[in-house]
């Protein structure tokens, strides 16, 4: 009988072990991929003092930000800096069991399948706060087992790890909140212009509310899923027993403001912050600086940048204008067979195709549906209709032609040309014709004693092009090479009344067989010139004979010493500017001046903070002054361009009121126009011109282009700086000189000036 039951029984425990086997082999099968998968993961430890990717902030020199580096905006703040009801809004709706497991929720997750189950579909995550900061900072979303066990391996060592609170504000930092948003302070500030300590509880409960679905649930996207949202989260604050019912109710009943427009990474000084990123990569060994959380302090200033890029801007739009119309932006060709939905489509792809900057200017696309002499009908591009009057629009004369003003609107368009316009009398439905200016221009602006860059814009708009025509474009200089001249002239036996005869001259080319034959801009030849009238009037033919009786070698070495870097042909035309040059390097050579002879390198950054506060970097004015002429002519000099500006070719500069000199340059058929002058306390220059290197015509001399930019920004600017007066040498003594013989006298002349000489002569 016993062998019997043996017999019978011995299947049953032959299956029980196979199966009690299988199971302890597939138990350790499951704990040793577990262990293995934990070999493969990183290391917590190094969240102790976990580095956010938050954008790197350039500071203008008054501490106001003037631009957002990298990818992501983020403000990394503590949880103390953030209202209760912010993190406790992000518990209650997404792990209100947070402060009770231990970085993975068996409970959460068994509650999550049950509810799972009974909808058929996936309706609650069984994901933990601390898993979802895993997620983030370790993993990729993939939906895969193995990623799974990967993120509740590292959340249950990070639990353990890292306090409830650290763990919450790291979250709180990292996670992203739609509208390019990471983290709550960046949130609070792109959906309501507020901190995060700023918030109600309403507005942080639709913030909570938000990284379940942030292309779902953000405000600016779909206002009425984002308010039910909102109310979800308060709702589950008061499950939670954070908030009471009243408040729960009075809250669900506020209304929502949204800010219509996120605060730009970056609105003004594009061209600056390009000279700052370079400075940045060259100074600071970091793969990527950008987004290393740096604050960049500068010697920018952003009243004196916003005054510059509105200066340039007008100064480009008027003299746009006065060079006539170019024409439509494109010709929209009609289609044989194509039906009015599919023309619409079309047109509509043209007319709303626009760039941000056409916009600030109030400009917008139209197209052209019918044309007559004196008025046009167009089609604008938000589907209304509107009309063209000639009177609104008689600057847009053909570019080139004879006409001082537009007489025919088709001489310049025809129908279905696409055109810019801007309202002339909008609620009538008037419009003007608008160009997008094709000329260019840029400033800078500095101090002279420091070398610091106060202000600089290299283009008409950054976002239309990038190119920094302040620092890289280099240009034919013209009569702003003149003060160069002079100064090695007076250090090189001349005084100001130094006289030169002004009459014709003919110079033979190292070509054989050429002649070149200078001339003064107004065409004119004066007879016997001093020095400081040939400067005050930009008198070509003096310059030259000047600088031939010194010697071109000193012109160019002098050149040098003032800063200009380009190679210079060693010819007479030189001394009038037929060189190029970048315009910082003009403006440095300018600061020369107002120094007293010395010159200083140009600076723009003074301190490199880390994310941590602690001073990476810093920088202080260069300590090497570069001598470049004595003091005496540096004075003499500044009496001669004092001059230019009361009484020559910089008149326009007058209306300052303050001390000021300055030197227009024009170089051949009008290519480039330049006003560079100086404050005792600032030195400012502007260049006008086509990137093509085009003729402009004959309103494009310095003295009518690029002078009223500078007057514009420096008329703007003047309460930023302090009166001065320009500084002095013991060296220089002024002397009566007769206005008619230009000589030094004690008489008791009626015409008389006083005059600069130096001490030495």
């Amino acid at each position: 009988m016993i062998k019997d039951f043996i017999k019978n029984t011995r299947p049953v425990y032959l299956i029980a072990g196979t199966a009690v086997f299988l199971i302890l082999f597939c138990f350790s099968s499951v704990l040793g991929y577990i262990y293995m998968l934990s070999r493969q993961l990183p290391s917590v430890e190094q969240l102790k003092d976990f580095q956010y990717d938050r954008p790197t902030i350039i500071y203008d020199r008054n501490g106001d930000p003037i631009a957002e580096l990298g990818t992501e905006r983020r403000y990394p703040i503590s949880i103390k800096e953030m209202p209760e009801y912010m993190w406790q809004s992000i518990v209650a709706v997404e792990d209100a069991r947070f402060f009770d497991h231990g970085g993975v929720d068996m409970m959460g997750i068994m509650r999550a399948f049950v509810s799972n189950v009974k909808a058929g579909r996936v309706v609650e995550g069984g994901s933990t706060l601390t898993q979802q900061l895993v997620k983030i900072i370790y993993l990729t979303p993939e939906k895969k087992i193995k990623r799974k066990i990967k993120e509740a391996i590292l959340a249950y060592r990070l639990d353990n790890f890292l306090e409830k609170e650290q763990i919450l504000e790291m979250y709180l930092n990292q996670v992203y909140f739609g509208r390019g948003a990471y983290g709550v302070e960046a949130a609070a500030a792109n959906y309501f212009g507020k901190t995060a300590s700023e918030l109600s509880l309403a507005e942080a409960a639709m913030i909570a509310g938000i990284p379940k679905a942030p292309g779902i649930y953000a405000p600016h996207i779909n206002m009425e899923k984002a308010v039910n949202r909102r109310n979800h989260v308060l709702y589950r604050l008061f499950e939670t027993g954070y908030i009471t019912e009243d408040i729960y109710r009075k809250a669900a009943a506020e209304d929502v403001h949204l800010i219509d427009k996120i605060k730009p990474k970056n609105s003004y000084a594009g061209y600056f912050t390009d000279m700052v990123i370079k400075f940045i990569r060259d100074e600071i060994d970091e793969e990527d600086p950008e987004n290393s959380g740096y604050k960049i302090y500068t010697t920018l200033d952003l009243d004196l940048q916003r005054n510059a890029e509105t200066a340039i801007k007008n100064n480009i739009l008027r003299l746009n204008k006065n060079l006539g119309y170019t024409g439509g932006i494109t010709l929209f060709e009609e289609k044989k067979g194509e039906s009015p939905e599919e023309r619409k489509e079309r047109l509509d792809a043209v007319l709303k195709e626009e760039r941000p900057y056409i916009l600030a200017m109030g400009f917008q696309r139209a197209i052209v549906t019918k044309v007559e002499k004196n008025q046009c009908e167009i089609l604008l591009a938000d589907g209304s209709k509107g009309i063209l009057r000639i009177n609104d629009s008689r600057w847009a004369r053909p570019r080139g032609g004879n006409y001082s003003r537009l007489t025919d609107f088709a001489t310049i368009i025809k129908k279905n040309s696409v055109i810019f316009v801007s309202p002339a009398d909008k609620d009538k439905g008037f419009y003007s014709i608008e160009a997008d200016p094709d000329l260019e221009s840029a400033l800078i602006s500095i101090e002279p004693h420091t070398g610091a860059i106060l202000a600089v814009t290299g283009g008409f708009e950054y976002s239309k092009s990038m190119f920094n025509r302040a620092v890289q474009a280099k240009r034919q200089v013209g009569s702003l090479f003149k003060p160069i001249v002079y100064s090695a002239a007076l250090e090189h036996g001349y005084n100001v009344m130094s006289e030169t005869y002004d009459a014709p001259v003919v110079k033979e080319m190292e070509e054989e067989g050429e002649y070149w034959k200078p001339e003064n801009y107004s065409g004119r030849f004066y007879g016997l010139t001093t020095l400081k009238e040939a400067l005050t009037q930009s008198r070509n033919v003096v310059t030259i004979k000047v600088a031939e009786r010194i010697g071109i070698g000193t012109i160019l070495s002098y050149a040098k010493k003032f800063g200009l870097t380009e190679h210079l042909q060693r010819d007479l035309s030189v001394s009038i500017g037929s060189g190029s040059a970048p315009l910082i390097e003009m403006v440095y050579a300018f600061s020369v001046f107002p120094n007293l002879g010395y010159r200083v390198q140009p600076y723009f950054v003074t301190k490199i903070e880390d994310g941590k506060g602690e001073i990476v970097k810093e920088y202080k004015p260069a300590q090497g002054k570069t001598d470049v002429i004595k003091p005496e002519t540096a004075q003499i000099m500044t009496d001669l361009m004092e001059n230019v500006v009361q009484n020559g070719t910089g008149r326009r500069a007058k209306v300052l009121n303050r001390p000021a000199g300055g030197k227009t340059g024009t170089t051949n058929d009008f290519k480039d126009a330049w006003f560079v002058g100086y404050l005792p306390n600032v030195v400012s220059g502007v260049w006008v011109g086509f990137d093509d290197f085009k003729a402009a015509g004959y309103s494009m001399a310095g003295a009518s282009a690029a002078l009223p930019a500078w007057v514009d920004y420096m008329n703007s600017s003047l309460n930023k700086f302090d009166y001065a007066i320009f500084p002095s040498t013991e060296n220089v003594i002024y002397y009566k000189v007769d206005t008619g013989t230009h000589k030094i006298t004690d008489s008791y002349a009626t015409d008389f000036s006083f005059e600069p000489y130096s001490a030495a002569e």
